[in-house]
């Protein structure tokens, strides 16, 4: 009977452990699955801070005449090809209308602190890149900026 029982016993720390080893693996498994999301978005948020710069810089250059208008729209795709952005002027908001662009998207405003103010809308997501993982993700943001 002594044997019996020892045998069954050796049985139930072995299926204990065993358990224990699948929660650990599950647990392990939980934690890289996060950590792997988090650097991704990370990245993307970078990246988007990266892009509205770009694109301030971008407004600040546009040579602005009669037949350019103004810029509206600006896209951006990363050099590893992991993620796009795409930022939409949605606003200029101008008090010396000699000093901003004729467009629909002007707006005049009664104080000269804000001239030349803009408000940007932007969006960045993963792109179908391998070095994603399948992972999607998609941020978007609206900023008031000074070129």
């Amino acid at each position: 009977m002594k044997k019996g029982f020892g045998i069954i016993t050796a049985l139930l720390i072995l299926l204990l452990v065993s358990f224990l080893l699948m929660l650990v693996l599950k647990t392990s498994s939980i934690g890289l699955k996060h950590s792997s999301d988090t650097y991704i978005k990370e990245q993307a948020e970078l990246f988007m801070l990266t892009t509205i710069e770009n694109a301030i810089m971008s407004i600040e250059g546009y040579e602005r005449n009669d037949s350019s208008k103004c810029l509206k729209h600006i896209y951006f795709k990363s050099s590893d090809n992991r993620f796009e952005s795409n930022t939409t002027v949605l606003r200029y908001y101008c008090y010396d209308t000699d000093k901003c662009p004729n467009c629909d998207i002007a707006k005049k405003i009664n104080t000269d602190k804000s001239q030349g103010n803009i408000v940007l809308y932007t969006v960045v997501q993963t792109t179908n890149s391998l070095r994603n993982g399948g992972k999607k993700i998609k941020i978007t943001k609206v900023t008031i900026q000074k070129p």
